[in-house]
C-alpha cells in the first residue's frame, strides 16, 4: 500500500516573496490571500495583527499553527491537487510538532507579518516594490 503525497506544485519563489513550509518531507507553498488570512482570523478567534504578535513572542499554540498553516496550504495548493486542497488542520499541527514548532512558527508569522503589511494583492500574490518610493512630508 502506497502513501498519498501531494502533488508536487510550483515552487514558491524567494524572490518574489514567496513562502513555504516544509513538513514531512513535503515542501508547501503558503498564500497569504484574503481569503485565507479571513478563514485563520475565523477559526483561531483572533486577529491578524494579535496571531504576529503572538508568533513573535512563542506565543502560538500546536493547535493555532495547525489552523494557520492549514488555511495558508490550502491556499496554496496548485489547481487539480485536491490532496492539498483538502490537508486536514490536526494532522498539519502533529508535522509541525513533528519539524519543530521553532522553525513552523517562525516561518508562518513571517507569513502573517507580510499580509498585515500591506505586502499582499487579495489573491495573496506579492506586490511589486515601487522602484522609487514616495517619501512623505516626515521622511529625512
Amino acid at each position: 500500500m502506497s502513501i498519498r503525497r501531494p502533488a508536487a506544485g510550483k515552487a514558491a519563489n524567494a524572490q518574489r516573496g514567496e513562502h513555504e513550509l516544509t513538513l514531512a518531507g513535503v515542501t508547501y507553498r503558503l498564500r497569504p490571500s484574503h481569503e485565507a488570512i479571513v478563514g485563520i482570523e475565523e477559526v483561531t478567534g483572533r486577529s491578524i495583527m494579535d496571531l504576529y504578535r503572538a508568533g513573535n513572542v512563542g506565543g502560538l499554540t500546536l493547535t493555532q499553527l495547525g489552523q494557520i498553516a492549514g488555511e495558508l496550504i490550502r491556499a496554496g495548493a496548485a489547481q487539480g491537487d485536491e490532496l492539498t486542497a483538502q490537508v486536514d488542520d490536526e494532522r498539519i499541527g502533529e508535522l509541525i510538532f513533528e519539524e519543530g514548532v521553532f522553525r513552523a512558527m517562525a516561518r508562518l508569522t513571517l507569513c502573517l507579518v507580510d499580509a498585515a503589511s500591506g505586502g499582499r494583492t487579495a489573491s495573496g500574490e506579492a506586490k511589486a516594490v515601487p522602484a522609487n518610493p514616495r517619501r512623505t512630508a516626515g521622511a529625512a
